[in-house]
């Protein structure tokens, strides 16, 4: 299949995405020839493009059975959609780790915060209670509330939600962000082609990330067409075996990301409710220390100019009611008093 040249003299800037370890098999497949990433990569693009409007991956041709090259036509084009997609999912697995380890890391900042202004106002609280208690003394009509419990104490080092099956899913992974200068031709077709197989609906601007997984892909399938003999089916059968077995082995992988990027992404957005709930809350809870604040000045005000009249009136229990009729003949006779 013959490219068409890059046409340089209308472009634009495409910026992807990418894992770094996609990011240099894609410079190593397609080749040395090309003076910087940026266009090897653009040239890949290009070639995504141009599989995915036809539709077609070349099959080998040669004089080995007719039903085994066409089962390894097969195999290499399902390993192409399969490795496509494997390369897209992986790095955008990987992109919502990593914000969602920075989501986590704001939510345990502010739920600390909480704890800090609960305690403040319970403490706020507690010192608003005893002034209350002070002026009662003094004869002022005021309203007291219980005295309010120990809160519970959480051990700075709490246990965090385990990853699980995950936590090493992502080992030496690095993201490589690139900027792409492509033809608007090339982009425009990249952006129908992902609109009109419903690529855009479900990975939005990261759709011509794919267009572009494909070009490599199949650079891949079109170098290890070089090594296959299809005159000898041998090599036929051990390339089909080979195709087969990757095939599977991505097969466990790509759903492992799948069910990994729902639950990332179902997580995540759990986790910003609860950011945004808590800073909800810091609000009031600052508008509430605010109050108490308030409170706290008026009442030790009050004291203060209480105390300066002179002090408090001596307490006096209360007198017991006088009991009559025979309860009180019995109180009478058998009272220690």
């Amino acid at each position: 299949m013959t490219d068409s040249p890059l046409d340089q003299s209308r472009s634009e800037i495409l910026r992807v995405g990418l894992l770094r370890e996609s990011y240099d098999q894609a410079l190593d497949v397609a080749g040395d020839v090309w003076p910087t990433p940026a266009l090897a990569l653009a040239h890949l693009l290009q070639r995504g493009v141009s599989h995915l409007s036809s539709g077609e991956l070349r099959p080998i041709e040669g004089n080995a059975p007719h039903d085994l090259l066409a089962s390894l036509h097969e195999a290499r084009d399902e390993l192409l959609t399969l490795e496509a997609s494997y390369m897209l999912i992986r790095y955008l697995a990987y992109c919502l780790t990593r914000d969602a380890s920075t989501l986590e890391a704001t939510w345990v900042t502010l739920a600390d915060q909480h704890l800090d202004d609960r305690a403040r106002i319970v403490e706020a609280r507690r010192r608003e209670e005893h002034l209350k208690r002070e002026l009662l003394r003094y004869g002022e009509q005021l309203v007291t509330l219980p005295e309010h419990g120990e809160l519970p104490e959480v051990a700075p080092d709490r246990p965090r939600k385990s990853r699980g099956m995950f936590a090493g899913l992502f080992d030496g992974a690095e993201a490589a962000e690139i900027a792409l200068e492509v033809p608007s031709g090339v982009v425009s077709a990249a952006d129908r082609v992902a609109r009109d197989r419903g690529w855009t609906a479900e990975w939005g601007d990261d759709a011509r990330l794919l267009v572009l997984t494909h070009g490599i892909s199949l650079a891949l399938r079109e170098r290890e067409a070089d090594a296959i003999d299809g005159d000898d089916e041998g090599s036929v059968r051990s390339a089909f075996s080979d195709a087969r077995r990757r095939t599977m082995q991505l097969e466990g992988r790509y759903a492992t990301l799948r069910l990994r990027f729902f639950e990332l992404r179902h997580n995540q957005r759990i986790l910003g409710w609860r950011v945004t709930a808590l800073q909800i809350e810091a609000q009031g809870m600052r508008r509430r220390l605010d109050v108490f604040a308030e409170d706290r000045e008026r009442l030790e005000a009050l004291l203060e100019a209480r105390r300066a009249e002179g002090p408090p009136p001596p307490e006096h229990d209360a007198a017991a009611p006088r009991l009559t009729g025979w309860r009180g003949l019995m109180d009478r006779l058998f009272s220690s008093r």
